[in-house]
């Protein structure tokens, strides 16, 4: 199973309860999840390398799946200001081989963390999902 459907069954097991989302569409690599309270764009990126895509899509939810390794966890905090900005951004780190994952809100986050704590904060939760070996 690839990254994007792995990314699918998570969201459609998370909403079994709620069951807000009405449909998928995809978008290449990416899709939109349309949910009754409104829709989120997933980009799928095993590697995180540039913000630049992200600020683009800004005004609307935006989710960013990533792997849980190491060099995307220092890839978010060296781009952390940018990420910051964007009100509606969750990553999600995944490790698709343990079935795990933990999300970060950039914009929420930065707003109660303080700023010399921010690398042990993150680094304390990524130590909670195991590192994606490749």
């Amino acid at each position: 199973m690839n990254l994007t459907e792995w990314t699918k069954t998570l969201l459609q097991s998370r909403d079994a309860i709620r069951q807000e989302i009405t449909s998928f569409e995809d978008t290449g690599n990416d899709f939109i999840v349309h949910k009754k309270t409104g829709d989120t764009r997933f980009l799928i990126r095993p590697e995180f390398t540039s913000p630049q895509e992200l600020t683009a899509h800004a005004n609307e939810a935006l989710s960013l799946v990533l792997l849980n390794t190491k060099k995307n966890l220092n890839a978010v905090i060296a781009h952390w200001q940018e990420l910051a900005s964007i009100k509606q951004l969750c990553i999600y780190f995944v490790n698709p081989q343990t079935n795990d994952k933990w999300l970060l809100y950039p914009h929420t986050h930065n707003q109660i963390t303080e700023k010399t704590a921010l690398r042990k904060g993150l680094e304390t939760m990524f130590a909670e999902v195991p590192q994606v070996s490749l």
